[in-house]
């Protein structure tokens, strides 16, 4: 993906718009700070479709839709859509032992030599 300034994309505007409906990507900086991208319409709408499939998927595994909506608002951190699939569990601290328990109990791994 090419990093281009505001200035010299709207220099190349034209040239740009070409080369991105043929799958090139592009982020544009304003003071070295990334503003926009520039990408297909098919990509967009690919992105978008990727994006409405992970949401249905968290839903079907019992996501919040309201955690959902307040993760791509931006209210909350992402990482909280994993407590929102723990927040029926009785003990949470159980689920954590059950975990390290299980990592004790695994064969410890041979050692690599490089």
């Amino acid at each position: 993906m090419e990093t281009i300034n505001v200035a010299e994309a709207k220099s190349r505007f034209s040239e740009l718009i070409s080369r991105a409906a043929a799958g090139e990507r592009f982020v544009i900086r304003r003071r070295e700070r990334p503003v926009a991208v520039l990408l297909s319409v098919d990509e967009l709408e690919r992105l978008e479709r990727t994006s409405q499939a992970v949401y249905q998927r968290a839903l079907a595994l019992g996501q919040s839709a309201e955690l959902l909506k307040q993760i791509e608002t931006g209210e909350v951190h992402p990482i909280m859509a994993a407590y929102g699939l723990w927040e029926d569990e009785d003990d949470l601290a159980d689920l954590t032992d059950e975990i390290y328990a299980n990592r004790e109990r695994q064969t410890p791994r041979a050692e690599v030599e490089l």
